[in-house]
Order: structure tokens, then C-alpha cells, then sequence
């Protein structure tokens, strides 16, 4: 069974457009667009959506950052993907800590959204590496558009790491080998573009794994 996908978004031609992104390669039940704050929760109320898209920064203020604080406290295991423009990193932080799946820029491509979706629906977060460096308060590059996607597992070891139990602990609370949780950590790391544990409890709070 495909994908059920809120979009709330007051804008016909980005709505449109979403919906033509990913009418292209399947794996989509359907696509429900709101058009304000009022339609969005009532269409929340009344069906159940695999994830939410919605920009909280839009020029037609039908949605706010104050309108995701909301879904997030209402809906607090609902998925939800923000598509927005970032005009300061205070919006970003506020947002994050509440724990958002995925947060992306306008200027992220098509492929990078369908990834993002897909993997934001398996249980995986995805942020592009902008809004990364706010996360971790390093100097913020409006050029630095790159996705960043970790999987569940490393989600999972990640909040561990953060929660500071070592590699031998975590390999004994997941089933895993001291070998593997080592691998995994090293790829975190990489993925992330960090270096210390330090780095890796502040992201992990920001996102809200911790």
C-alpha cells in the first residue's frame, strides 16, 4: 500500500507541483492538500496521513511556525516534513525542538524530496546540511544545501551514544557486536560532519532523539 501525504500549503502552484514530483515513481496512495490552518487540522481530525508536509515559513501566513508547534503537541507522532526557506536559525532551533522528521530548503531538488519522504515514512530522519549546522550552531552556509539522512538503526545508536552508554553497551542493549556498533558510529559521524560526542548530544537534542 502507497503513501497518504497531507501537504498544507496555501500556494497552488507548489501544491501542484509536489504532487507531480511524486506522481512519477509510485509508492503514492495519495496526496491531500490544506490550504490553512483551519483545513489542515480538520483534515488531521478526520483521516489518517502518513506524513505531513507543510511549510511554516510561507509568504501567505496561513501557516506559521506557531501552526507546527501546534501539529507537534496535537499530533506528537505524527511524521512531518518541513519544505521551507529559513530566515533565521532561532525559526529552525524552535521548530527541530520538536522533534520534526525532516526539514528541507526550497533550493533541495526533486530527487531529494521524494528520498526524503520515503525515508522520513520508514522511521528515518532527514535534514538537509543546512539546517545541520544551525543544529550543531556552526557558521550557517546558505550554499550548504547537501541532504542528510540517518536510518533508523543509526537513529536509535545515535540517541544511545548521546545518552552516554558506550559501544559495549549499546551492542548489548541492540544484539549487536562491539564491531558493528563501532562501524555504525563512524558512519554517524560522517554523515553528520562532526567529530566529537560533544557535537553528536547537541544534534541529537536539537532533533529531538534525546
Amino acid at each position: 500500500m502507497g503513501l497518504k501525504i497531507l501537504h498544507a500549503n496555501a500556494n497552488v502552484l507548489m501544491a501542484s507541483g509536489l504532487n507531480a514530483i511524486l506522481s512519477r515513481g509510485g509508492g503514492i496512495d495519495s496526496i491531500q492538500n490544506a490550504v490553512d490552518e483551519q483545513s489542515l487540522f480538520e483534515s488531521l481530525d478526520c483521516s489518517n496521513f502518513d506524513l505531513v508536509v507543510i511549510d511554516p515559513l510561507s509568504s501567505s501566513e496561513r501557516f506559521t511556525i506557531a501552526t507546527t508547534l501546534k501539529l507537534k503537541e496535537k499530533y506528537p507522532d505524527k511524521k512531518v516534513l518541513i519544505i521551507s526557506e529559513i530566515h533565521s536559525p532561532q525559526n529552525v532551533l524552535q521548530i527541530l525542538e520538536k522533534g520534526v522528521q525532516g526539514y528541507l530548503t526550497r533550493q533541495c531538488d526533486a530527487a531529494e524530496i521524494t528520498h526524503a519522504i520515503f525515508a522520513i515514512a520508514k522511521g528515518e530522519k532527514f535534514y538537509c546540511n543546512k539546517v545541520i549546522d544551525i543544529a550543531l550552531n556552526k557558521e550557517f552556509d546558505p550554499e550548504n544545501c547537501e541532504p542528510t539522512s540517518l536510518t533508523e538503526r543509526e537513529n536509535e545508536i545515535t540517541a544511545l551514544i548521546a545518552s552516554g552508554f558506550t559501544n559495549k553497551e549499546i551492542g548489548e542493549k541492540l544484539h549487536l557486536s562491539h564491531h558493528t556498533v563501532h562501524s555504525h558510529r563512524k558512519n554517524i559521524l560522517k554523515k553528520l560532519g562532526i567529530k566529537s560526542v560533544s557535537e553528536l548530544t547537541v544534534y541529537a537534542m536539537s532533533v529531538g532523539l534525546i
